[in-house]
């Protein structure tokens, strides 16, 4: 019998022992070379002459200040169109209508993941057309962002995200517009993973490489899943004992989740603000407006007798939504880690198919009752009791809600969330997925698959 084929097979072998990265190939890609790309802009990014200043749609960050800053703004002072476009029909069009026909040639279909390196066979990524970028510098200008704004990146390997973002893409455009990727790390992988992670090189890490994340996806597989074992038990250690997923979370929780500043609004023992009287008088005297996030939090919790504590509060909002931009703290990513378990369709079975156990039909503990009135009717009323009773004694399980606070998985979370799904080299398989909890900032989420009996044959018998 012939082991299943594992799709990324092909990098395990590879990308374990691969050295390759930014750092070891930056004579390769020198910036003399670089600069002669299409992928590097030398100009802002150019809007249309033909349409008023007012329906221009311009993506944020984009535009030139100094037009906004000029005390009398006119189209004129835009830039003119190369004479090779100038009489496109696509430039009479307004920007929010071209944006959406570059969307059709740089957008993966459905919202599918894009790869990179491609897997193994693959001809076309996800229906991708980024040659669009090539017709000409007026439209690269205008289309290159949605190429990484519009798309979910997914990478198997640190060295492919490093490589991506530093020397195979656009270096200001994916490090600016990027905001989603997917991380896929096996659990033999994590001391690959980890450094590139939890580091804040300028220049190898992936903090560094994509500034402004807004989400991280982590698919974990686990190697937890022992099949010797009853599932319940198994479903508590994949998540609760797995020391090096916990080490990922706190990894990523350290380097991504903002940490309390000493001077915490609460100290531990429960009392006040432990900052000094120094430092109230020296907040309570500077104006709203040039108190930082946490400054103005200190000014509002310091409630003095007869003041109003939800004016103050409203104060807050009001200065959080109109504080300037060096002011405000910044967001942090939402951080979703997925740990994903392969397990054999008995135990797959037990956990998702639905409990159809009842007093009435005893539980498991059916007597034979041929005699009404006999000691086999007198039994078995006994156990249907006892179990009932039981039953109502016991405390019911209640499944977890989505972002509530990690209290454990157990089998009742995987109902009602089975999917079947279809792979072309592996055949059909069944998934369920638990929702995901809160463990201290980091959303985690326990998913079980298993191939069907026929794929399982045809893939060898594994």
């Amino acid at each position: 019998m012939t082991a299943p084929v594992d799709p990324y097979e092909w990098r395990e072998s590879v990308l374990s022992t691969r050295s390759l990265s930014y750092m070891s190939n930056a004579d390769f890609f020198a910036s003399a070379s670089r600069s002669a790309s299409l992928s590097h802009p030398s100009q802002r990014p150019r809007r249309d002459t033909q349409t008023s200043d007012g329906s221009d749609l311009v993506m944020g960050n984009t535009h030139d200040d100094r037009q906004h800053n000029s005390p009398n703004p006119h189209p004129s002072s835009i830039p003119q169109l190369p004479a090779s476009v100038a009489g496109s029909l696509l430039f009479t069009l307004p920007r929010e209508i071209r944006d959406r026909i570059y969307t059709f040639c740089l957008a993966a279909d459905n919202g599918t993941p894009v790869e990179w390196p491609l897997a193994p066979g693959a001809k076309t990524l996800c229906s991708l057309q980024p040659q669009l970028l090539r017709t000409c510098k007026a439209i690269h200008d205008e289309s290159a962002p949605l190429l990484y704004s519009l798309n979910h990146l997914v990478f198997h390997h640190p060295s492919d995200a490093n490589m991506f973002v530093r020397a195979l893409a656009s270096p200001p455009l994916a490090r600016r517009f990027t905001t989603v990727v997917s991380l896929h790390i096996k659990a033999t992988d994590t001391r690959l993973w980890m450094p590139y992670l939890t580091s804040t090189d300028p220049k190898r890490s992936l903090r560094a490489d994509f500034p402004q994340l807004r989400e991280i996806h982590v698919r974990y597989r686990s190697n937890r899943w022992n099949h010797s074992v009853p599932p319940e038990q198994n479903i508590r250690g994949c998540v609760g004992e797995d020391g090096k997923l916990e080490e990922l979370i706190d990894g990523l929780r350290n380097v991504f989740l903002p940490k309390p500043l000493p001077n915490s609004r609460r100290s531990k023992r429960g009392g006040v603000d432990p900052f000094d009287e120094d430092d109230a008088h020296e907040e309570a005297g500077k104006p709203l407006n040039e108190m930082n996030e946490d400054e103005f939090m200190r000014f509002v919790d310091a409630r003095r007798p007869g003041e109003d504590l939800a004016f103050k509060r409203q104060l807050l909002e009001l200065h959080k939504a109109h504080a300037p931009a060096a002011c405000r703290a910044p967001q942090p990513p939402t951080i979703r880690v997925l740990c994903v378990c392969r397990v054999n369709p008995a135990h797959f079975t037990s956990i998702t198919a639905p409990s159809s156990a009842s007093p009435q039909q005893g539980g498991g503990n059916a007597v034979p009752n041929n005699t009404p009135g006999g000691p086999a009717a007198i039994l078995a009323h006994a156990l249907n009791a006892a179990t009932a009773a039981a039953e109502i004694s016991a405390p019911l399980i209640q499944p977890v809600k989505e972002g509530e606070p990690f209290r454990g998985f157990t089998p009742v979370d995987f109902q009602g969330t089975g999917k079947k799904l279809r792979d072309a080299e592996l055949g059909s398989a069944r998934t369920a997925t638990t929702p995901y909890v809160s463990k201290n900032g980091i959303l985690v989420a326990l998913q079980l698959h298993t191939l069907d009996p026929a794929a399982r044959s045809a893939a060898g018998g594994h």
